[in-house]
């Protein structure tokens, strides 16, 4: 599954460079939210391919921030207390 231009020919590939700004978790929502927009601006330069798997990629982040909410909404406010707090001490 390669890439191809309109000619239908291999398209060259470009290197992807950058750095890591922060390592600190982030919500799936925030997730999706960041790969939307970014794949909506025009300033990214994306491909149409690209754009395309970078929305695919946000729209499953947010079929999975659905999902887990949607898991956990059987607990009780107790036992999301308790998870809360483990989660905090590190245990």
């Amino acid at each position: 599954m390669g890439t191809y231009n309109e000619r239908g020919r291999a398209a060259a590939t470009r290197a992807v460079t950058g750095e890591v700004v922060s390592s600190k978790p982030v919500s799936l929502a925030k997730v999706a939210r960041v790969f939307t927009l970014f794949a909506a601006s025009e300033a990214s330069g994306l491909p149409a391919e690209a754009g395309a798997l970078v929305l695919s990629a946000a729209e499953a982040a947010a079929e999975l921030h659905v999902f887990r909410r949607n898991a956990g909404a059987g607990e009780s406010s107790e036992m999301r207390r308790k998870k809360r707090k483990r989660s905090d001490t590190g245990v």
